[in-house]
């Protein structure tokens, strides 16, 4: 049955079926802002508070002490290892150690980002820096490890390898400094090399070599392996947002999820010919394995309990094993031959000059996707890009955002405007359209030909309101994900109160936002800009013409306070992009309503058409 303007049975159709999905989208984000996030929040601070005593009782620890390591190798053989001293790393912007037994990376902190707010982040080494890999006997250790793999009794290095420091080498690893070499020999003839160094980002270089002085050839593959334990303590698993293995092979991207890994009976990836580059994603830190774009080899990411596949679902409360991994081609070693690879290793902050400019120098295809620019990818980058630069060029977070806020509404005013036009256009005619329903309400063919004859005549369409509209959902989408996912908003401050943009407004409302001394539950924590964008929500509603259908125009009446308690869970720095942008708008729009003939529009009235006319009585 084809579509007929304003007829009574199709608006109230449309008005229950806005209604409808205005409600399954209110309880879908009701739970998980209201359940699930505080669940998960409370999940996230046991585990902070359990790495947080580890980290204290490590910390009166030697630093020669025995390190109990267990873990899986590439063919999911599990060991231990032995006593080992560990070699400090001092890089630019990370800092931690690893051991000479094993050899893994196994301990970084990034020296730019603490766990909590702290001013004196970058300045400050004895504040809670965030840990991008961890020890094994942290509560969910993560490493990055290398060796090689052999068929038959050939002896290679695994975990339990006590490397030494070669002559000449390094005592320390750091940005500048000659690289770290770690040597072993198997006592069969055959002598491995570590080669690792660090640049001034976070970038690492791992070189592996082989020297065969046997009587025969051996046949050998490299490996590399990001891997962790557990998911991170501040996982949320919001649709919005990829955490977990993130890979770009062969000219194509995958980014499995840790639930995809854990309910799959076997190696979720599994590529035998890739090209390009694998690791572990989050929200705002990446490890990543980078071969050279022009070797092959095989990737895998696989999650694995114990020896056995998950298979079982994603289940916080076991040690769940992720894991990516590479695997060179075999090389064939001939006696008094010798054979190498190189591997880079992305381990740090997702910045994006840092990556591109990796890109460039080493080849790498497509590493700017570590950044979760989402499906609207096109729009999002280069938002992404102009807020980074507003970030440099104003030196405030806050500012760059309301300077972009402003960017965007130049840019959308075409759009707006005719928005706002088509509507006060469709205002003019609605009293004809009321007289022409009236006259033809028993005749539905000459309504509707009489409808369109009016609507050819004034030029006007229904719908010319709502394309500006649906236009620019793509364009808050894509806000709304760099405002997710930029680094450079968490921990930042916004003048006032606001300490990190990255988090939700600290204040409530239900305490007189900290006059009375009470903390209220989660779901009452509406803070002071959730109201000022409340309070703009309405005005804005105000000085719009109102809907011609009374249902809908209740449902848009109601709209701000919805929004704004589920808003009220979002990063405060989105709250203050779209507040600002209600208040350009709302300026906007009451300046177009005066140019087409609403002389009585008043910014503190509202709009003519709402105020309420007193009937005298006869």
């Amino acid at each position: 049955m084809a579509f007929q303007p304003n007829d009574p049975n199709a608006a109230r159709d449309r008005a229950n079926m806005m209604m409808a999905v205005v409600i399954s989208l209110f309880i879908l984000l009701g739970f998980h802002f209201f359940v699930e996030m505080p669940r998960q929040e409370k999940l996230a601070a046991a585990a902070r508070d359990k790495a947080q005593q580890e980290k204290s009782v490590d910390a009166m620890t030697p630093a020669a002490k025995p390190v109990a390591a267990t873990g899986d190798t590439p063919d999911g053989e599990v060991v231990a290892a032995a006593s080992a001293i560990r070699i400090p790393i001092k890089g630019a912007r990370v800092s931690g150690s690893f051991p000479t037994t094993g050899g893994r990376i196994d301990d970084l902190t990034l020296n730019e980002h603490c766990m909590q707010v702290d001013e004196t982040c970058k300045t400050n080494p004895a504040a809670d820096h965030v840990a991008l890999l961890k020890k094994d006997d942290a509560a969910q250790p993560a490493y990055i490890d290398s060796g090689w793999l052999a068929e038959g009794n050939v002896k290679v290095p695994n975990e339990q390898t006590v490397w030494s420091l070669a002559p000449g080498s390094a005592g320390e690893l750091g940005t500048g400094k000659g690289p770290v070499t770690l040597q072993w020999d198997n006592g069969e003839g055959l002598r491995f090399e570590r080669n690792i160094s660090i640049d001034e980002n976070f970038l690492f270089t791992i070189k592996q070599s082989v020297r065969n002085s046997g009587a025969s050839e051996v046949k050998l593959r490299a490996y590399h392996a990001v891997a962790r334990r557990g998911v991170p303590p501040d996982f949320t698993g919001f649709y919005t947002l990829h955490e977990g293995p993130i890979a770009y092979l062969n000219q194509k991207e995958h980014a499995p999820g840790y639930s995809d890994l854990a309910e799959s009976r076997a190696d979720w990836l599994l590529i035998d010919k890739a090209k390009g580059w694998i690791g572990i994603t989050e929200k705002y830190w990446m490890v990543a394995l980078l071969p050279d774009p022009a070797m092959e080899f095989k990737a895998r990411a696989v999650c694995k309990l114990g020896k056995n596949d998950c298979a079982g679902g994603l289940d916080k409360s076991q040690p769940q094993h992720f894991q990516t991994d590479i695997r060179t081609d075999e090389f064939t070693i001939p006696a008094g031959g010798e054979a190498s690879e190189v591997t880079y290793v992305y381990a740090g902050v997702k910045n994006l000059d840092v990556m591109r400019a990796y890109q460039d120098k080493y080849k790498f295809d497509k590493l700017e996707l570590g950044i979760d620019f989402g499906i609207y990818y096109i729009i999002t980058k280069p938002f992404y890009y102009i807020l980074h630069y507003l970030f440099k060029m104003t030196g405030s977070v806050g500012m760059g955002i309301l300077l972009m806020t402003v960017i965007v509404r130049i840019v959308v005013f075409p759009l707006a405007s005719k928005s706002f036009r088509s509507m006060a256009k469709m205002k003019v005619i609605a009293p004809r359209l009321k007289e022409l329903q009236e006259k033809y309400k028993d005749d539905k063919t000459k309504l509707q030909t009489e409808i369109y004859e009016l609507y050819r005549t004034e030029n006007a369409n229904p719908f010319s309101g709502c394309w500006p509209i649906i236009v620019q959902i793509p364009i808050i989408f894509a806000l709304y994900k760099v405002i997710l996912i930029s680094v450079d908003l968490r921990h930042a401050p916004f003048p006032g109160w606001i300490k990190d943009l990255s988090a939700p407004d600290p204040t409530s409302l239900f305490n007189l936002f900290g006059l009375i001394p009470w903390t209220p539950p989660h779901a009452l924590m509406i803070g002071a800009w959730p109201v000022l964008f409340c309070l703009t929500m309405i005005l804005q509603k105000r000085i719009t013409p109102p809907m011609a259908d009374a249902t809908q125009e209740r449902l848009q009446t109601w709209f701000p306070y919805i929004a704004t308690v589920m808003m009220a869970q979002f990063a405060v720095g989105l709250i203050i992009y779209w507040t600002w942008s209600n208040v350009l708008s709302i300026f906007q729009q009451y300046y177009i309503l005066k140019k087409v003939g609403g002389e009585n529009t008043s910014l503190i009235r509202g709009h003519a058409d709402r105020r309420k006319k007193k009937v005298k009585p006869e």
